[in-house]
């Protein structure tokens, strides 16, 4: 071998060896080996069909996010988008309740997993359950003036509710509102049913079965009314009622506008009055048309029955106070023919006799046809309701009738 060409091998050994050590210079200076953190990365949750042919939910997390520490060359992770790296969680195989979930990370090529965080996901898993609720009927607003809603009917009367256990667990109850701002006649509507926690606050993530239901409610007429009393019985030998107040003295009530209108009072129940021989209060019972009832059920009316003791008493009638009537025009009556006094027994109540005074009474004589001249006249008594006049002393007067001058 010549000398040329021995310098020539060597010339092309040192390139080689200056070429290597610079690529290495390059892969190890240039673009080293480094790591990165790819927080919030989703993870994708694969045979989700498993769980609703298994009748379970997934409460939470219901979106699960990780964070991903990648480790390469540096140009090779800068090129890495975060839509690059595939997180899966499996859900097959897991029962209700709280479940470990491994998480299984997929990253683009030339890249290495360094660590996940977290590394595993606490699933909560609840089993689909359905259960049957009454619907309830709930009023907003105020119907027009002298109106009020009546009992609605809604159908169905029941819906069904289905969801994660414990959703449905905490529904409350169910119910469903009718708008009665400004209402004065009857209402059919169809309207959407709400399913309610304790804090009447809506359950959502639910199915409800139906939906809607049809509410049907009456508009009835209000209208206050007076209570009149009724009795039965009879008080005690030498007593009597002298009043019965009513509280409240009337009610209001609701019903059909058209049984309204003719109602000018109610009565009560018979009050049994027999033997009674002391003031007292009864609660009574008042007795309602078809179709016509209380608007507040917690009234409770009493009778206040109040009762007296019979007495008689006498009452002297000075005869200046004699009225005469029917006297003719020609005539006068000598005053001091007449007696001075007359005195009338009268029997009532024991607060009105006590009460009863000379100026409480009218006392007069009819003259009517008699001539000048002495004449025997009955004296009449007007007394006040319920005092009764027993006895007129004398029961006939002498007087003399004059010409007048």
């Amino acid at each position: 071998m010549n000398k040329a060409k021995k310098n020539n091998i060597t010339i092309r050994i040192v390139s080689i060896l200056i070429a290597v050590i610079m690529w290495s210079y390059v892969m190890n200076e240039v673009n080293p080996q480094t790591t990165k953190l790819f927080p919030g990365i989703k993870v994708d949750y694969i045979n989700q069909d498993y769980l609703s042919e298994a009748g379970l939910a997934i409460m939470e997390p219901k979106e699960a996010k990780i964070t991903v520490e990648l480790a390469g060359r540096r140009s090779d992770i800068n090129n890495i988008n975060p839509n690059d790296i595939i997180v899966q969680a499996d859900l097959l195989g897991y029962v209700e309740g709280v479940n470990r979930m491994i998480i299984d990370v997929k990253a683009p090529e030339n890249v290495t997993v360094k660590s996940v965080s977290p590394q595993y996901i606490q699933l909560k898993l609840d089993s689909i359950i359905t259960k049957e609720f009454n619907v309830s009927l709930e009023t907003s607003g105020n119907t027009e003036d002298g109106h009020t809603p009546g009992e609605g009917e809604i159908k169905p009367s029941t819906v069904l509710i289905k969801g994660p256990r414990t959703w449905v667990n905490s529904v409350y109850k169910v119910v469903t509102t009718v708008q009665l701002s400004n209402i004065n006649t009857d209402i059919k509507t169809s309207l959407p049913v709400r399913a309610l926690d304790d804090k009447k606050e809506e359950v959502r993530g639910i199915e409800k079965e139906p939906n809607t239901v049809e509410v049907i409610m009456p508009i009835l007429g209000t209208k206050n009314i007076p209570i009149r009393p009724r009795l039965k019985g009879s008080p005690l030998n030498g007593y009597i009622i002298t009043d019965i107040q009513m509280n409240p003295v009337s009610i209001k009530v609701k019903g059909k506008k058209e049984i309204l209108k003719d109602i000018e009072f109610l009565e009560t129940e018979p009050i049994d009055i027999d033997l009674i021989s002391i003031s007292k209060d009864v609660p009574v019972n008042i007795v309602f048309p078809e179709g016509v009832e209380l608007m507040d059920d917690k009234i409770k009316p009493l009778a206040k029955i109040n009762v007296e003791k019979i007495i008689e008493k006498d009452i002297e009638l000075d005869t200046s106070k004699l009225t005469f009537i029917n006297l003719d025009t020609r005539y006068v009556v000598d005053k001091t023919s007449l007696p001075d006094k007359i005195t009338i027994t009268v029997r009532g109540a024991e607060g009105k006799i006590d009460a009863l005074s000379e100026n409480d009474i009218t006392f007069y004589s009819d003259l009517s046809g008699l001539e000048k001249g002495t004449h025997s006249v009955n004296v009449k008594v007007i007394l006040q309701e319920d005092i009764e006049l027993i006895h007129t002393e004398p029961e006939t007067i002498q007087l003399t009738i004059e010409e007048e001058f």
